[in-house]
């Protein structure tokens, strides 16, 4: 009997705990109401002129924005208008969505109607509504209690009106029922007739500061409610772009508060966050083995305290309610291992102040930066919260939501963030944060060329320091090193389609430095692209560590543009060629702006050649004034500096010969227009009287002249040897560049060079004609000759250098030389007795 009565007692208990807990989960389940129109609301009159077909976005538009806030009643009534004039906007419009946070906030539709011929139909209905987690902060590790209520139109048509409205009452506790938010009056999209009020007691203090505004506010005061209406028509869309800064709000809106100072917001956030003073547990145990290990260094205790939050508590927030600003207990988020950015540095700031170092909280926009200080003061404006300590004398800011920082005592990066609210008594205003030294990515790439045919060995020695090292060392530890081994081949395997690892992933961290260094190994088969025809290999570099970091603006950004801000590269690689680098020289390109600078030059020492960049970011956006510069220069970067290609030619001799029928025929006019003029002064009467029946005794060419003859002769072989060789006469030679202007320029210059040899070869033989007939002229063009070689040589040096940007075809000894000879020859021919006395024969005899 008493068994059956234990049993009997057990299950009862059982029910009444399962309804209890039933009831409990019901309560906490979010729910839509649906109750009549408030009461408070102010009635708004109809406006029903249609835009203009151009006006029309994704096949509807917006009749109607209302919106209407009772601060007394805490109570914010929507009512939307949509009308529907095409398919597109059917599916489109089909839903309705509304975000609330039943944590505080009740949701009471008022109703749900579709307008078709004019007439209306009611589709309100409770039951129709899925109440579902929006989970919108879910990927930054934040879950804040917001719900979705989803409603699905069946039956929507083209030429529909959609129309409804809804009331959320409730605002968050956590503000002390004082008032404080951003009305906005202008969307995205096209807005017809946009109604906004806002209702609050007349002996209420509440702020407003308006930004963008079309039209002034209409006030007026009834019943002791004080009312602001704002009422605007044919409100046009904002468009924004995913690259403005987040402070660039061109949006018409107001802002309101009821806090009046600076000095309000610290007293609700030292009221709303107070540090905790008193330890129990294993935090207090914590705490002092943390005293002990540091031995009384109050920077040591500063750094253990940091890298104890930062790295031992991770990242993840449970802001329901008004825990989307006040933090938990220190102790709780010490115990639990986790806490949002107030929780942790609630937590830093209690183990500091425990060992004596006055620490703060201090509220910061991630977003808006120093632009804080043209808001009027409110707690809102803030979304991040971070710590401000006074350590032996020196004011150190640490964000505990970093991880994996490196560094010694206080010696701590800190992001930007340029201006921060700090919670402490007696604050009165915004405090300047003045910035850290930034770190630095020095990458130096090595490709190890031994020909054509043997697979590249490609070795990547990459240093990060401060920031960067922290950034990286975060990724690595996050990621794991067999995933980032993958991701950095996967990353050279977009170029290079035939690479593969050569080794391991070495990885070496000097914390303490703040310097972090990965080295990788890999061998890339193909390395070369292959021209059968020109017999050219080729290969291409980019540096896209630079083209990562430039933006795509497209002609439809009008705004400042937001950038990877700090940001400081240094970027070199290296090209190890056996056998050394030919028509190779320096060059050099630089470019300073007050937002940015690039500085790129190449160089070639024995085999090696060394492309080398530097880009670095000086502020975090370029102002709107700045754009068409940036614009400008982001495409020359891409289409000029970042890129470039070299081949060569393991034997061009192995080619099989095809005939340049451009270069032969003009090589064949040159020749006739030679012979031509050859013609005419060799024919050319040289004597003011001519004796026809005088013998001209000369004497036999000898002495120095022998040695001028053989010269000029081999000159000529020389020349025409050059031709010949070097494939002038060839397309080899004249395909090593097939595209754009450089193919042009290119091949102009291979036409002046084969003209001037063509040409001084021609010259040649028409002097060896003259000293053999021992003609009166010969000295005279022998000299002309000489001259003519000289300018060639340095013309054609001067053009290599213009348009290829290499001087390598001549060296300064081969023109010295040039000159020289030049000078000694004509010397001789103005001098010599043997020459006057051997060139005496005149023409004709």
């Amino acid at each position: 009997m008493q068994k059956n009565l234990n049993l009997l007692l057990f299950v009862l208990f059982s029910v009444v705990i399962t309804n209890f807990s039933i009831d409990k989960a019901y309560a906490f389940t979010p729910i839509v109401h649906l109750s009549p129109k408030p009461s408070w609301i102010l009635p708004s009159k109809r406006y029903n002129q249609p835009p203009s077909a151009r006006d029309v976005n994704n096949g509807a538009y917006d009749e109607l924005i209302e919106e209407q806030v009772n601060v007394e009643q805490k109570a914010t009534y929507n009512h939307i208008i949509t009308q529907i004039v095409s398919q597109s906007g059917v599916q489109n419009n089909s839903d309705i969505s509304v975000s609330f946070n039943p944590a505080y906030e009740r949701l009471d539709f008022h109703e749900i109607t579709v307008w078709r011929n004019n007439k209306p139909q009611s589709r309100l209905n409770v039951g129709e509504f899925k109440v579902l987690p929006d989970e919108s902060e879910i990927e930054k590790f934040i879950y804040n209690g917001t719900y979705s209520a989803k409603y699905i139109l069946s039956d929507i048509r083209k030429g529909d009106r959609l129309e409804y409205s809804y009331t959320i009452t409730g605002f968050n506790p956590v503000f002390d029922n004082k008032f404080c938010r951003s009305i906005y009056l202008q969307g995205a999209n096209r807005i017809e007739h946009q109604y906004t009020t806002l209702l609050f007691a007349a002996g209420r203090k509440l702020n407003l500061k308006s930004f963008n505004l079309r039209s002034q506010p209409k006030i007026s005061v009834s019943a002791g409610i004080k009312r602001f209406e704002w009422e605007d028509f044919k409100v046009p869309g904002i468009s924004t772009n995913k690259i403005q800064p987040d402070w660039f709000n061109q949006y018409a809106r107001v802002q309101v508060s009821e806090f009046g100072s600076w000095k309000e917001v610290v007293n609700w956030g030292l009221k709303t966050n107070p540090l905790q003073t008193t330890f129990k547990g294993e935090l207090a145990d914590t705490i002092a083995k943390l005293k002990r290990q540091s031995g009384g260094d109050q920077a040591k205790y500063f750094r253990a305290a940091v890298t104890l939050v930062q790295d031992g508590i991770r990242y993840m927030g449970i802001e329901t309610g008004p825990y989307s600003h006040k933090a938990n207990m220190p102790e709780n988020v010490f115990k639990q291992r986790y806490g949002d950015c107030k929780d942790k540095s609630l937590l830093l700031a209690s183990i500091l102040n425990a060992n004596g170092i006055e620490a703060h909280l201090a509220l910061i926009n991630t977003d808006l930066e120093d632009k804080v200080e043209s808001f009027m003061p409110s707690p809102i404006l803030f979304n991040h919260a971070v710590v401000v300590a006074a350590v032996n004398g020196e004011k150190v800011w640490a964000d505990a939501t970093m991880a994996n920082q490196g560094g010694k005592g206080t010696d701590l990066y800190f992001p930007p963030y340029r201006e921060g609210l700090i919670l402490s008594a007696g604050n009165t205003g915004l405090t300047k944060i003045n910035e850290t030294k930034t770190g630095s990515i020095n990458c130096v790439e090595n490709f190890d060329v031994h020909d054509e045919f043997t697979p590249v060995k490609l070795s990547v020695v990459t240093t990060y320091t401060r920031d960067e090292a922290d950034d990286t060392r975060d990724h690595i530890a996050t990621t794991g090193i067999a995933q980032t081994e993958k991701n950095y081949l996967d990353y050279y395997s977009k170029t290079f389609s035939k690479i593969e690892a050569g080794d391991s992933l070495i990885i070496k961290d000097n914390r303490a430095k703040n310097e972090l260094t990965t080295i990788e190994s890999y061998k890339i088969r193909d390395f070369f692209k292959h021209d059968a025809v020109s017999g050219k290999y080729t290969a291409d570099f980019y540096a896209d560590f630079v083209r990562h970091q430039l933006p795509d603006v497209d002609g439809e950004v009008h705004t400042p543009v937001l950038v990877n801000y700090p940001y400081n590269l240094d970027y070199t690689i290296h090209v190890f060629m056996a056998g050394g680098w030919d028509n190779i020289t320096d060059e050099k390109y630089e470019l300073n702006r007050s937002t940015y600078k690039f500085a790129t030059d190449k160089k070639v020492k024995g085999d090696d050649l060394a492309l080398h960049y530097q880009f670095t970011y000086l502020n975090d956006y370029v102002p709107l004034d700045k754009l068409p510069e940036f614009k400008q220069d982001i495409k020359d970067l891409k289409d000029d500096q970042l890129s470039y290609s070299f081949y060569y030619i393991p034997d061009i001799k192995k080619l099989p010969f095809k005939l340049n029928r451009i270069m032969f025929l003009l090589s064949i006019v040159v020749i006739i227009l030679f012979a031509f003029l050859a013609t005419k002064y060799y024919k050319t009467e040289t004597r003011e009287e001519i004796f026809a029946n005088r013998v001209y005794s000369a004497p036999a060419i000898g002495g120095w002249l022998i040695v001028l003859l053989l010269v000029i002769f081999a000159s000529a072989f020389r020349m025409t040897y050059h031709l010949v060789e070097d494939g002038y006469f060839g397309m080899s030679k004249w395909d090593l560049y097939t595209n754009g202007q450089k193919s042009l320029v290119y091949r102009l210059l291979l036409i002046f060079e084969m003209i001037g040899n063509v040409g001084l070869a021609s010259f040649c033989c028409f002097c060896l004609l003259l000293i053999v007939k021992k003609r009166d002229i010969a000295p005279y063009f022998i000299k002309r000759l000489l001259l003519f070689s000289v300018l060639f040589i340095f013309c054609d040096y001067l053009l290599n250098a213009f348009f290829k940007a290499q001087l390598s075809n001549y060296d300064d000894e081969q023109i010295i030389q040039a000159v020289i000879m030049a000078a000694i020859w004509t010397y001789y021919l103005n001098i010599s007795e043997r020459v006057k006395s051997t060139f005496i024969v005149p023409y004709p005899h």
